[in-house]
């Protein structure tokens, strides 16, 4: 049985190819609108490094991977067989030594279905507590053979794992809660993905082309990014994401975003890099706001980094037609929430619809169709750029910037 997923909950919960092969074919860079210049300011602040062989796209395409775990194909010292079974993965990741996986731990997973026991307040762990970070490189946990062949059959999460980069591994929702210098990568879900922080300090938990593909009618946000009291969530990155729309049910209250940040505690220095976000009913990235005890006030609380904004009346017209029994939005803001002012950057980004009044500390080479951005969304350097020719953009320009990431096309990248 799939087991519910909140906000409240999470928070009830909380306080407790090759490269050059795929780069001809890749989708590298934005049609800019016809008044772009190159700009002087400096870019904006970001987490994570870009690999050198990451080739810049709108969502996901291949590349985008942690650069603290070895890739596929790389000579890896310690390889581990295992069978679809969380206690065996676990036995696995906590058997090896630092040493061993500084020269390279892959754990590969016999195909088949792990499964998932819910990811609210009350639902046990798959994992809990395996895994140190103390290493310089992540132990590698993937399936042994194709993409696809290991699935998570339920809602699942993993608590206080450390060091470990699990990779196409598809499930329905999975929450990290605790998992510092962990990362999932290169899966689909088809419910969604976050991360938490219940206590203590949460950084460096990275997620890298993470795909929810499908358009829903739910309730529920599908990407989340949150801190419970006394915690901290801090310092993440999301590159190569993609998130479909999620459509509220006719009739129901509930407030929905694509990606929420949220929480008692204090969560900041989110990076989304290389994504393409289309809005849910009420938009596609709410930010929140920081709360005066968060003693890293004043760091970047907020990066887009190349990423694509949608509200949901331009997912509507450009990839997600509104379902029979869905909500039709009344507004079309594609970011809510002020952040901290003075703390949030966007680079090389676009925003299809409103934002909520904020200042910005630097706006480089980023648009949008919000003609209010120029007196609402003021940025210390730079500016957001207006185009009031965005609102016209339909399937055709999204579909060259962002391909729909099929089951064929995933397929084909993360071969």
């Amino acid at each position: 049985m799939t087991n519910p997923i909140s906000r409240r909950t999470l928070l009830a919960g909380a306080a407790l190819l090759a490269p050059s092969a795929l780069a001809a074919g890749a989708y590298v860079d934005p049609l800019r609108p016809v008044f772009w210049r190159p700009s002087t300011v400096q870019p904006a602040a970001a987490e994570g490094a870009v690999s050198a062989s990451t080739v810049r796209s709108y969502g996901p395409n291949g590349t985008h991977w942690p650069t603290h775990t070895p890739k596929f194909g790389a000579k890896f010292q310690t390889v581990i067989d295992v069978a679809c079974d969380w206690t065996a993965i676990g036995r696995a990741i906590a058997s090896v030594t630092d040493a061993q996986i500084q020269s390279g731990v892959h754990i590969r997973v016999a195909a088949g279905t792990l499964p998932g026991y819910g990811a609210s307040s009350g639902s046990a762990a798959a994992l809990k507590g395996v895994g140190r970070g103390t290493a310089a490189k992540n132990i590698l946990v993937s399936p042994k053979g194709a993409w696809g062949s290991v699935k998570v059959a339920d809602s699942a999460r993993l608590v206080g794992v450390k060091g470990v980069t699990f990779a196409r591994i598809n499930g329905r929702f999975m929450l990290l809660t605790d998992c510092s210098r962990t990362a999932w990568a290169q899966s689909k879900v088809s419910h969604g993905f976050r991360m938490t922080s219940s206590s203590g300090v949460l950084e460096g938990c990275s997620a890298h082309e993470v795909v929810m593909a499908d358009a829903k009618v739910d309730i529920n946000d599908p990407f989340g990014y949150a801190a419970g009291s006394n915690s901290i969530i801090k310092d993440s990155l999301w590159e190569g994401c993609y998130c479909a729309p999620v459509f509220r049910p006719s009739g129901a209250k509930d407030h929905i975003d694509s990606l929420q940040m949220y929480g008692n505690g204090g969560y900041r220095g989110l990076t989304i890099r290389d994504s393409t976000l289309f809005g849910a009913l009420n938009s596609a990235l709410q930010v929140g706001g920081s709360k005066p005890q968060d003693p890293n006030l004043g760091t970047p609380f907020l990066t887009l980094d190349h990423t694509i904004l949608t509200a949901q009346i331009f997912a509507i017209r450009a990839r997600y037609p509104l379902p029979a029994n869905a909500q039709a939005p009344t507004i079309g803001q594609a970011i809510n929430g002020s952040g901290e002012p003075n703390q949030l950057y966007a680079n090389d980004s676009y925003v299809f619809g409103s934002m909520y009044d904020t200042q910005w500390a630097s706006v480089t080479n980023s648009f949008t169709s919000y003609d209010k951005a120029a007196s609402k969304n003021v940025a210390g350097e730079g500016g957001w750029q207006v185009d009031r020719g965005m609102s016209s953009y339909g399937a055709s320009w999204f579909d060259a910037q962002t391909p729909t990431p099929t089951d064929a096309y995933l397929a084909r990248i993360w071969a």
